[in-house]
């Protein structure tokens, strides 16, 4: 049985002009050292390990005037206190399977791609143009901005507006050293990143995890409402997840 959800919220524009001088709000730390520190710990994904000894390093050398974490544990509970809007999860019920309830964990994806452009070094490596690209006189393709389709669509749209390509991917990721645990993320990045910024894996985030239907037995599972069950879970979440593009696209 499905559960009925409201559509995700809405915002009301996206103004990719000045998006990439946004910075998130530090006023939550004791001091911008503090903000500075946990900034770069969670931009590299540094281990709590390689993080303490950064730490114990940094005590020795900075100024008696500077705050900085006693411990990364600290640091780390800082920062969980902070309530920066566009990294918030939310979590919904969305399917009632064998007296089960499968959640969606999720951000709004306009959030995600908010992450995405106020990170400088990834808006200045975005196009927002169409581009067409020659060589020897031959017209080909590099980039998801070198072709026609964004040509096409870019000639439709109102002179002021561009065009955003959102790409989504998901793939099974085992979560433990046996293989018995794993989880179903679903990523979010953009076309208009120039192709070798888009490898990176800052140019990648993580929009949600999508649930996955369980069953009891193998007979279960191999079951014809098991599998129509199972589709309609993940197509009932990825439309909560696209669809403010669609409600976006009635403003």
């Amino acid at each position: 049985m499905l559960i009925d959800v409201d559509p995700t919220s809405i915002i009301e524009s996206l103004d990719i002009s000045d998006i990439s001088s946004s910075t998130p709000n530090r006023s939550k730390f004791p001091s911008e050292e503090f903000g500075d520190f946990m900034e770069l710990v969670t931009k590299w994904n540094l281990s709590d390990v390689c993080t303490s000894d950064i730490l114990k390093f940094s005590h020795k050398i900075c100024r008696d005037d500077v705050t900085l974490p006693t411990s990364i544990k600290k640091g780390r509970q800082a920062l969980d206190q902070t309530n920066v809007s566009h990294i918030s999860f939310k979590k919904m019920p969305i399917m009632e399977y064998i007296e089960k309830t499968y959640y969606l964990n999720y951000r709004p994806i306009f959030d995600a791609i908010k992450e995405l452009l106020i990170n400088k070094d990834i808006f200045d490596n975005c196009t927002f143009e169409f581009e067409p690209l020659y060589h020897n006189g031959q017209r080909v393709y590099q980039e998801q901005y070198n072709g026609t389709w964004w040509q096409r669509v870019q000639e439709s749209l109102p002179e002021s507006a561009k065009v955003l390509s959102i790409i989504l991917y998901s793939d099974a990721t085992t979560c433990d050293h046996l293989g018995k645990s794993s989880e179903h993320p679903i990523y979010l990045t953009l076309g208009n990143i120039v192709s070798w910024r888009r490898n990176k894996p800052d140019a990648k985030v993580l929009l949600g995890y999508l649930p996955q239907l369980k069953a009891k037995t193998n007979s279960q599972k191999r079951s014809k409402n098991y599998r129509l069950a199972k589709r309609v879970l993940y197509q009932h979440a990825l439309d909560i997840l696209t669809r403010p593009l669609l409600d976006y696209k009635k403003l």
